[in-house]
Formats: C-alpha cells, structure tokens, sequence
C-alpha cells in the first residue's frame, strides 16, 4: 500500500508539472462555467455533475497513463513487485484528482448562487459518483496505450462508442426490430442509470444498493482486464 500512494503522489506530481496537466483543468473549469450557466438544483447535480466530473475522471485517467508510458517510467516499473501496483496508483490518482476538481466546481458554483443543495440529504452524493468515477477510472486503463495489447484499446474505444451510439438510438433499434440489442444496451448500462436515477430521486433502497454493488463490480472487472493485459507485456518492444 505505502508503494501505491508513493507512486500515485509521484504521478499526480509529475502531471501537475507538464503541460498536460492543463487538461483536466481546462476541462473541469470549462463544465463548471457552462454547465451551470443557468443554475443547478440538487437532483440536476447529481446526474449531470456526476456523469460530467465522471468524463473528466475518464481523461484524467488516460493523460496519467500516457505520461506513465514513457521510457523513463519503465525503471520504476521494473522495480515493482508487480505492475499492477502501477495501474492501482493510476486510478487513485485520477479519483483524487477529480474528487479536488470536483469539489473546486461545486463550492465555485455555490459561492456563486448557481447550485443548490439541500443538507443532509447532499451527503449522498458522493457515495453515488464514488463508483461511477471508479469505473471512469479503471476504463481508461484497457483504453490506455500503456495498457494495450495488439490494438487492443481501438477495440475497447469501437465498443465504447457502439455502445454510447445504441443507448442514444435505441428507439431506432427498437423501431427496426432490433429489440433484443436494445434490451442489451439497457442491462449493460442499468447499474450506472440507476445508481444516478434512484439518488437523484433522493431514493437509496435495494435497486441503489444493487446498481452501487454492480458498478464497483464492473470497475473491478475493467481493472482485473487491466492487470492480465500489462503483467507480462513487453514495454520494450511492443507491438
């Protein structure tokens, strides 16, 4: 564990003094101004925030793994008991550094008088976005190129975006006979609709707890992906 958070503060240090630490900044300050343009209550936060600050974990994520897949990285990395200590402090590090992003946005935006929030049931927030932003986290590990093998990440971005498209149409499919497909997507991406729906509807009974459960589920599932991909790869000589 002492390794994990000595590596994770080592990444979020090294990100912080590049260029492409601008990034996930100028996003978070982008969402914050637009986003709230018009003002927020609490259920809009919930949903829109956390899918929001969730996109954000998602590309914090991915420019920590590529500043981690330089040449200059793979000493440390030889120096591991095991790579997978690597992949835990890049997804500690991109909760952290969103959950201080995130948190910059809400109170800028309460100070501001454009979010509401209603106390103590705004408590519930953050064990709502907590797995979400996990599984952002872990996503963008397989999608990494520090993870990929063989390609693998264009594959995981082809079914990322087929799966975003079809959720987006799914009247389509259903209207062209499709149902089955459409019923697919629905399953695939309940736990994390439902997690966002039930807590923005100020509900935490057995369908939040089951969708809470399920998500972690997923995000350690991505994770484990994550880990048999980059164990034994070769960081010298990759495809």
């Amino acid at each position: 564990m002492r390794r994990i958070i000595t590596l994770t503060s080592f990444l979020i240090q090294d990100l912080a003094r590049s260029i492409a630490g601008v990034v996930p900044l100028a996003l978070s300050l982008a969402f914050g101004i637009i986003a709230f343009e018009y003002g927020m209550d609490q259920a809009q936060f919930i949903t829109v925030a956390g899918i929001g600050m969730s996109a954000i974990c998602l590309v914090t994520g991915l420019v920590l793994a590529s500043r981690a897949n330089r040449a200059s990285s793979f000493l440390i990395i030889a120096r591991l008991h095991r790579r997978a200590e690597l992949l835990a402090a890049l997804v500690l590090g991109s909760l952290l550094i969103t959950a201080a992003l995130g948190f910059v946005v809400a109170v800028a935006n309460l100070l501001a008088g454009r979010l509401t929030l209603d106390f103590p049931s705004a408590l519930w927030i953050l064990p709502t976005w907590l797995p979400l932003w996990l599984l952002a986290a872990t996503l963008a590990l397989p999608l990494s190129g520090l993870v990929e093998r063989g390609g693998s990440h264009l594959l995981g971005y082809a079914l990322l975006a087929g799966l975003l498209i079809a959720n987006d149409r799914r009247s389509f499919l259903v209207q062209h006979k499709l149902n089955w497909l459409a019923r697919l997507v629905e399953t695939i991406l309940w736990p994390m609709s439902t997690l966002a729906g039930q807590a923005s509807a100020g509900i935490h009974g057995r369908e939040y707890l089951l969708a809470w459960v399920l998500t972690f589920a997923y995000g350690w599932l991505l994770f484990m992906l994550a880990v048999s991909l980059f164990e034994d790869k070769d960081l010298l000589w990759s495809e």
